[in-house]
């Protein structure tokens, strides 16, 4: 035992890669894949689901029973589940660390308060005083833990109330049961009780149920549960299990036959019989200790089976008149004593007319999932036929934040914190120390690189000092011709488009009209340009061809004030002639 310890601890102590990224996980995605514990009272059970596109598939799961020496016996109870879970981690090769935990038995208690609307403070104060007047009188309040939700709100005489479902537990029960997980490594986010994990497990069916029970069917006791949208409501226990089946099957062949029987040998013919219901009365069963009869089986097993009826029925009435309740909308039953056969038929007709219940049936799990992850069908088979009663909660404790109440002691999750952080810092540190080594070796290979680059654009600026001297005198030569050229400019003044004149005088000059002679002259900050020429006309006087020619100059763009100087007719032509001499200001 001490072994095992020891190497536990190592375990825990060993910084990994992996215990790094598991506490990453826990923060950002705690809800992806999680390993559901469920630590029964003749059963250990174990569940892991993946949360994928589109809803869960499972992975993997592990039933195993605990013998009778740990019933009762809390550290005898431990080291089997701390075997049975490391037998479960290495036979499926788990690679999370995270997990959630389903407690119950005699240290878990369970109440639904009515209380008015208070602040949290005030609240949890309440919850105290009433828990005081409702615990067993042995039981110190200051030992529990205590969470609860609020499971509704409503109208009644006194005004706006609250319906709160409270859970306490045992601290040392608590902290013994957290122990168990860790022990073997794995780190638990969150702590829930069986009758929540089965009403997240109810919250996530395809079908919508707006009031559902369910009656937990265990070893020795059974738990009914009632839930509002999948929010635990109301829980009750009822002191009839399994057991009590197979102690009376064990009476009943014992009496009727000559063989000894054990209890193991009770339990597997009453799952073989099962209940006979009324058609099945006279049906002999063939068994290992002879011939059965249905209705031997029916008397001794119907004492049990009125109590369990008279129970539900008192128990459902009160939920229908404290919680204002008119019917059920679904019944189903979960538990591993839920797998007796025709339990669900023979509860079915004794419980749905008079109480109101619909679709009363087996729960399944499997609804909440999509398949599953390198399984075979074969093992999936066993899962329905076998497992599927005993993992609803594991199922309902992987599904989502698992529950509505987080059992999960404060000081446990600062310490997760802390862990985290501590694990960040163990990582990150040398993570540090390697990221700044390497800036340093860069930047100092950098700086080599930049002196080469500075030796070399030196000896390149040397080289090329010639030319640049070369150029420099080239552009002050620029610079001076540039110089020289805006001082001519200045000093020759602005000039005519003469181009666009003599284009323009050769558009504008009609037939009849020849230049001889065109002279410039400058005067004060303009040109003026004289025309001689002469005017011949055949068919007009030459006065008017000459008048036109002076509206065309005039209104010419390159021309103004233009005035006609003189004119002389040549009485010697043939033809009607004269000599002119026109002046004009040139526009520019």
């Amino acid at each position: 035992m001490e072994k095992r310890d020891k190497s536990t601890t190592s375990r825990q102590d060993k910084f990994t890669l992996n215990t790094f990224f598991s506490s990453l996980k826990s923060i950002f995605f705690s809800t992806q894949s999680s390993i559901g514990v469920d630590i029964g009272t003749s059963y250990v059970k174990f569940a892991q689901l993946r949360r994928v596109k589109g809803g869960y598939v499972v992975v993997n799961y592990f039933v195993r029973a605990l013998p009778q020496t740990a019933k009762g016996h809390l550290e005898e109870r431990n080291r089997l589940v701390k075997e049975f879970l490391k037998e479960f981690m290495e036979e499926t090769k788990v690679k999370t660390t995270l997990s959630r935990l389903a407690i119950s038995g005699p240290k878990v208690y369970i109440f639904s308060l009515v209380l008015p609307p208070l602040s949290e403070k005030d609240l949890k104060g309440a919850i105290n005083i009433e828990l005081k007047k409702r615990l067993p009188f042995q039981v110190d309040i200051n030992s529990l833990f205590i969470s609860y939700v609020i499971a509704d709100k409503f109208h009644n005489e006194k005004g706006e109330q609250l319906q709160v479902s409270c859970v306490a537990v045992d601290n040392f029960f608590l902290n013994e049961s957290i122990k168990v997980l860790k022990e073997v490594g794995l780190r638990p986010v969150g702590v829930n009780v069986i009758p929540d994990a089965l009403g997240n497990l109810i919250s996530f069916l395809p079908e919508d149920y707006s009031h559902s029970v369910i009656l937990d069917m265990g070893t020795e006791e059974s738990s009914l549960n009632f839930y509002k949208k999948g929010v635990l409501q109301f829980s009750r226990q009822i002191a009839i299990g399994g057991n009590h089946f197979t102690k009376a099957v064990m009476r009943a062949i014992s009496s009727f036959g000559e063989k000894k029987i054990t209890f193991e040998d009770a339990e597997k013919v009453k799952r073989e019989c099962g209940i006979p219901l009324e058609e099945e009365s006279s049906q002999e069963y063939f068994t290992d200790f002879g011939l059965t009869r249905g209705v031997d089986l029916s008397a001794v097993l119907r004492p049990i089976l009125d109590r369990l009826i008279n129970e539900i029925v008192r128990t459902v009435n009160y939920y229908y008149r404290a919680f204002r309740v008119k019917k059920i909308d679904g019944f189903f039953l979960s538990g591993g004593s839920s797998r007796l056969k025709n339990i669900d038929k023979f509860l079915k007709y004794n419980l749905s007319p008079g109480l109101k219940i619909d679709n009363l049936q087996r729960l399944n799990p499997l609804k909440v999932t999509r398949g599953w992850m390198e399984v075979g069908i074969s093992k999936h088979e066993l899962m329905v036929a076998e497992a599927s009663p005993h993992l609803a909660a594991c199922f309902g404790l992987c599904l989502g934040k698992g529950g509505k109440i987080n059992l999960l002691p404060p000081k446990e999750k600062i310490e997760q914190k802390v862990q985290f952080f501590a694990t960040i810092v163990k990582l990150v540190s040398p993570l540090l120390l390697v990221i700044m080594g390497g800036f340093y070796v860069y930047t100092y290979g950098k700086v080599f690189t930049y002196k080469k680059l500075i030796r070399q654009t030196e000896e390149e600026i040397n080289r090329l000092h010639p030319i640049i001297e070369r150029t420099k005198e080239y552009q002050n030569l620029q610079k001076e011709l540039a110089e020289r050229e805006t001082l001519l400019k200045k000093a020759i003044g602005r000039q005519p488009l003469w181009a666009g004149i003599l284009k323009e005088l050769t558009l504008i000059t009609p037939k009849g009209i020849v230049l001889n002679r065109l002279e410039v002259e400058r005067g004060k900050g303009v040109f003026q340009i004289k025309l001689r020429g002469e005017v011949f006309s055949l068919y007009t006087t030459v006065d008017l061809v000459l008048s036109q020619y002076l509206v065309n100059l005039d209104e010419s763009p390159f021309f103004s004030n233009v005035r006609l100087l003189s004119t002389q007719k040549d009485i010697y032509s043939s033809l009607p002639k004269a000599n002119f001499e026109i002046v004009a200001q040139l526009l520019y």
